[in-house]
């Protein structure tokens, strides 16, 4: 086993959230945004469902080392794709539950770029990644046989078939075809798994059947293989298995490309490196216990997309095509743009601008594709073929407007913006545009508003004038589910007629909205704050009803819906309040009513974050990253309240010094003076030397580097960035 390394690799918890329904991540190895996420799946999360990404901290067991999923985005989940489990003796049935490992709690270790733990049988078990290979280390004891169970019809959803063939006695090539999130698609994997060592024998068996005369898979079955070592040559057993969504060769090639000889040790060291490089962007300097948090969340925020760029430059598109990247391009895929939109995308301008443009042009282009083929909106929840895993593509419009603004959007602007046009005109289509709203859905209404307004925001930007109808108008469709008497975004029927609000409103019932109340609906919209603010009534109004909102804990931290509300209060003229709640939420206990589609059974009286397996509230899912890059971005004082436009609100950071490496090498620094763990509110501010009156900043001027000095105090002032006028 490796030593554990020391330095902020060391800061990283990678069990955060790893215990039952508290975030649905995994501990494992990987690159930041590679494709290849090799984690345990354990038993028995991993086959009743409820470990989701397949790790459940409380199993004691595993049945396999699985290489492709996603992080913290619900649904049932098995796992990922390709589970290899290794074996000192082969059961009579060849089912996970029969085959399970059990494994020394005690001798887990992880941490970026690596991941290892011992098996009860002897086995020594170690583990890192390149961006498309699964690379294992084995060390079996000196008694006992030596095999590997390779599961393929087990994943992160449903595999729908699975084809091997064994080529050599070290090598075994096949494909997969497994669905999307939610049955809404399918995506296609080819493999390439290569032994260290010679099998003396590799058997196919139908997917847990018993039968071992059985040689070949059966349609539908999925399909399991079986190889044994000769215990005199299998110390250690190295396993590399490579991926690609274009072919099994080119899997062979991306392991030939990315993982060359058996240095597994120099593998490990490369993703460490990687790792290293990105995560100390963020200098933090502070309570030990809130920096282990950010370096943890700033990690989980760098797992997506990934990169699915294969050796000699090509990658598959959506269009079922094969299409050569190009000097210098990176192709990425596998979008959740639903929540992150918020604050993963955003938090990546910051900490990793050079790999913006690629990202941008690789969304726009997917979207592109996707808008040629399918009809409506199932675009958006990634119906029909994709190469790899998508989860949500709402939104999209705000994240490639967001990269524009900021400086680092794809390099042709103008056919991101032809795709943007498209998407809004899709949104607000036919009887959609002509009665100004969607028909029983005041969520949807306000979410399609704000695409819109990305594209009018777009066309400014790019000196379009002419063009800004009628995205003007849909954006601020948003006023037409205003419901005056009620004081909701409310439901109308076809004809324009008011449905009935739900009985309570504070409860969450998805009749109209999703996971959500309408009271968490009620902040929705900032791509407009200021006419949000006038339908409450004006600003003193809108701060009562937001303050009561908080006060009655009517407020989820525990999904997306309302995520911003927080931070609304400084955009409405009342920092000291934003600066009260994202504290409280960022490190006290709170009432937490709320899961996912319901009131939890009982209420959750607890942080929102900790740095412990069961750090978040129950039903809080990482979501790929959105709830990781909150508490990163609100932790260091900087929130994009509303992303497409380039405006940080500033509040009062966690730590006593937060440093970010900027493209112009110039650090942005924000010190935080007279810093005490009660001091909670901003009394004054200073941007370079000068003071800044205003809870704001561009992001210009947070990407050319600077210093924001803080001035902090246990009791609010009042008085600072009150009652100006915002940007908003």
């Amino acid at each position: 086993m490796a030593s554990k390394l020391s330095g902020i690799l060391q800061k990283v918890n990678l069990f955060i959230g790893t215990s039952g329904d508290h975030g649905q991540m995994y501990p494992g190895a990987e690159m930041p945004f590679g494709f290849v996420k090799l984690a345990p799946d354990t038993f028995p999360g991993a086959v009743t469902g409820s470990a989701h990404a397949g790790y459940d901290y409380r199993d004691r067991a595993v049945t396999g080392f699985s290489h492709v999923r996603f992080s913290g985005v619900g649904n049932a989940g098995v796992g990922g794709n390709i589970a290899v489990l290794p074996l000192i003796a082969t059961p009579s049935e060849l089912t996970p539950e029969a085959c399970r490992q059990p494994f020394i709690k005690e001798s887990e270790q992880c941490w970026p770029g690596y991941y290892s733990l011992a098996l009860e049988s002897g086995i020594a078990a170690e583990f890192t990644a390149t961006h498309h290979v699964g690379i294992h280390r084995y060390i079996y004891p000196a008694q006992g046989d030596h095999g590997v169970l390779i599961d393929f019809c087990r994943g992160f959803t449903p595999v729908r078939d699975a084809h091997c063939v064994v080529v050599s006695p070290t090598e075994i090539a096949g494909e997969l075809t497994c669905e999307q999130m939610n049955a809404c698609g399918w995506y296609r994997l080819y493999f390439w798994i290569r032994f260290q060592h010679p099998a003396a024998s590799v058997e196919l068996f139908p997917a847990y059947r018993t039968d071992s005369s059985v040689r070949a898979s059966v349609p539908g079955e999925g399909l399991v293989a079986l190889a044994r070592f000769n215990r005199r040559h299998t110390q250690p057993l190295g396993i590399k298995a490579g991926f690609s969504a274009i072919s099994v060769a080119q899997a062979r090639r991306n392991i030939e490309h990315e993982a060359y000889g058996w240095d597994f040790d120099q593998c490990r060291a490369a993703a460490e490196n990687a790792w290293e490089a990105i995560l100390q962007r963020v200098q933090a300097s502070g309570d030990e216990e809130h920096e282990r948090l950010l370096y943890s969340l700033l990690y989980r925020s760098c797992l997506s997309p990934f990169n699915m760029t294969d050796s000699l430059d090509y990658y598959m598109g959506d269009d079922g095509e094969v299409h050569r990247a190009g000097e210098g391009r990176t192709f990425y895929h596998g979008w959740s743009t639903w929540d992150t939109y918020r604050t993963k995308f955003p938090l990546l301008t910051l900490i990793t601008p050079e790999r913006m443009p690629c990202m941008m042009t690789s969304l726009a282009e997917t979207l592109d594709q996707r808008l040629g083929f399918l009809p409506g909106e199932e675009l958006f929840d990634c119906h029909g073929y994709a190469p790899v895993p998508n989860v949500r593509m709402e939104l999209s419009n705000v994240v490639l407007l967001d990269a524009h603004t900021k400086g680092v959007g794809a390099p042709d602007p103008e056919s991101v913006f032809a795709v943007m046009r498209a998407i809004a005109n899709l949104e607000f289509s036919g009887d959609r545009d002509r009665l100004g709203y969607v028909p029983r859905r005041p969520d949807t209404t306000c979410q399609y508003a704000y695409d819109n307004w990305a594209v009018l925001a777009m066309a400014e930007a790019l000196g379009k004038s002419q063009e800004r109808y009628p995205y003007y108008e849909r954006s601020l469709y948003y006023r037409n589910v205003w419901d005056p008497s009620a004081r909701f975004f409310c439901a109308r029927d076809e004809q324009g007629q008011w449905l009935e609000l739900p009985p309570d409103p504070a409860a969450i019932d998805e009749t109209y909205v999703y996971e959500g109340s309408m009271w968490h609906w009620r902040w929705a919209v900032v791509h407009d704050i200021a006419g949000l603010v006038e339908l409450l009534g004006g600003p003193a109004p809108f701060l009562k009803e937001l303050s009561w909102f908080f006060e009655k804990n009517l407020y989820n931290h525990g999904n997306q819906p309302s995520l911003h509300a927080p931070w609304m209060f400084a955009a409405a003229g009342a920092p000291w309040l934003s600066q009260r709640w994202v504290r409280r939420i960022l490190t006290e206990p709170m009432h937490h009513r709320f899961g996912t589609h319901s009131a939890l059974p009982q209420p959750y009286e607890g942080p929102a974050f900790r740095n412990t397996p069961d750090g978040f509230i129950p039903e809080m899912d990482d979501d790929d990253g959105c709830m990781a890059a909150w508490y990163v971005l609100s932790s260091i004082g900087l929130f994009p309240v509303c992303p497409g436009r380039p405006l940080y609100l500033v509040g009062a950071p966690l730590f006593e010094e937060v440093s970010l490496e900027t493209a112009a090498g110039r650090p942005f620094r924000v010190v935080a003076r007279d810093w005490e763990p009660d001091a909670w509110y901003i009394q004054s501010a200073k941007l370079n030397g000068q003071p800044l009156p205003v809870p704001w900043l561009p992001h210009d001027q947070v990407a050319s580097g600077g210093l924001l000095e803080l001035t902090l105090g246990a009791k609010p002032n009042r008085e600072w960035g009150a009652g100006v006028k915002g940007p908003w």
